[in-house]
């Protein structure tokens, strides 16, 4: 299992008002795949924070390939977290 799949998952769900995450995958590509534009995207980055304990985003240091796949988003969430999750 990806680190932190799950709340990047739930998270694109609730911006996107999927019914269930079963249509995500590791490779799902945000833009191409779900139509995902930078407005979306920033409700992204702002559900991810509120969510995911200890996250820090500094969106002006985001960059499309950080934010291009579901995988990509578990590894910059994982990367910027301050404060490590209960294992």
């Amino acid at each position: 299992m990806i680190p932190h799949y799950t709340a990047v998952t739930e998270a694109i769900r609730q911006i996107l008002d999927f019914q269930s995450v079963d249509q995500l995958r590791p490779d799902t590509a945000l833009e191409s795949d779900l139509g995902m534009d930078s407005g979306l995207m920033l409700e992204l980055v702002m559900q991810l924070e509120e969510t995911v304990a200890g996250l820090v985003i500094d969106q002006a240091s985001i960059s499309y390939d950080q934010f291009r796949t579901v995988a990509t988003v578990c590894d910059y969430v994982a990367a910027h977290i301050s404060v490590k999750e209960p294992a």
